[in-house]
């Protein structure tokens, strides 16, 4: 596992995976092009999916970008009372397989509710991130740069892998904590979540310590790698996990073959409920929540409300996933089926 994996992906809450379900349809199917619907979600301070606005503290939303491609969206990112920008940056297939978060490519950059700049950062193609990172304080001033460092090819995909070296961390007023990979790290997530401890040569070294999830957990590091983690649940318990296991996708009990083929079997799709969908397929997207069930979904596209029933059933009737776990806690992930019309 990546560095900046590890490091950053406690603040994170929502997952994606990406699998294909095919629809059986009614004959002499005609696709006629109409536009893309822009889709929000709704956050909590935690950074958690909520039903809708009243309440949240931010928005996003998911623009298709460009009339040639499916593929390219505009993340755009609001603060809910004031509705002010937050963030904003591009994505391809918004949701990545097999990863924790937004995946972005180009110039992403967020910014603080007070309107400063909270961070610039740049990404590939592939969701890498490349070149220099620049945080900062809601004051205005620096708080760390990260040069993404080019170590190699990926083993599967055979992309492009990067390492962060942490050049720079400060303070509020200025005081280095951080130079050249070396001293002391804290980073903060949504809401009061953080994570801290020592960097040695610009690996993590010992007691690495933080808050998330509402728990605190405690890890020991030696040279970069986790040698054992500590979650201290609310009812007293202390979950262990170590670097094999610090994160779990969902998964379907009874596999995914079964998932698809059940799929397959409850939805029959009349031509008159399709016939006004220009694509070849439907994203959807769903919650599987930290009880397993599934909820919250959205498409892509517009849809008959009476399709829209008919894929949410399906998925539903299918029951209750295993959850994904990240350090331990059960979390929310988002999980997408492009469903293909054939």
């Amino acid at each position: 596992m990546k560095y900046i994996t590890v490091l950053f992906l406690i603040f994170i809450s929502i997952a994606s995976y990406s699998n294909f379900c095919y629809a059986k349809k009614g004959e002499n199917l005609g696709l006629h092009e109409h536009d893309l619907d822009t889709s929000y979600t709704y956050y909590n301070s935690n950074g958690e999916i909520i039903d809708s606005k009243i309440g949240s503290y931010s928005y996003q939303q998911i623009i298709p970008y460009g009339s040639d491609s499916l593929d390219l969206y505009n993340i755009v990112h609001y603060y809910s009372e004031t509705d002010s920008l937050k963030s904003n940056g591009y994505s391809y297939k918004f949701n990545h397989p097999f990863e924790f978060g937004m995946k972005y490519t180009g110039e992403f950059v967020s910014y603080f509710p007070n309107g400063n700049l909270e961070s610039l950062q740049h990404f590939d193609e592939y969701s890498e991130p490349i070149d220099s990172s620049y945080y900062y304080y809601p004051n205005g001033k620096l708080k760390m740069i990260v040069v993404h460092q080019e170590i190699g090819k990926k083993m599967f995909s055979g992309t492009t892998d990067t390492h962060p070296f942490y050049l720079l961390y400060l303070d509020s007023v200025g005081n280095y904590l951080v130079k050249r990979g070396n001293g002391f790290l804290r980073i903060s997530g949504p809401g009061d979540s953080y994570i801290e401890g020592e960097l040695k040569n610009n690996k993590r070294e010992g007691k690495w310590s933080g808050w998330n999830m509402g728990t605190f957990y405690e890890e020991l590091y030696h040279d970069d790698i986790l040698f054992q983690g500590k979650r201290f649940k609310k009812n007293g318990d202390i979950v262990l996990y170590f670097q094999e296991d610090m994160q779990s996708i969902a998964t379907y009990p009874r596999g995914m073959q079964v998932f698809m083929k059940g799929l397959y079997k409850n939805l029959i799709i009349s031509h008159d409920l399709i016939k006004g969908i220009s694509s070849e397929s439907i994203s959807v997207t769903f919650t599987i929540d930290r009880d397993g069930r599934t909820k919250n979904f959205r498409t892509t596209e517009k849809v008959a409300l009476k399709l829209r029933e008919q894929i949410v059933n399906a998925i539903q009737k299918m029951g209750n996933w295993i959850p994904a776990k990240l350090q331990g806690m059960e979390v929310n992930v988002n999980y997408t089926i492009p469903i293909r019309i054939k």
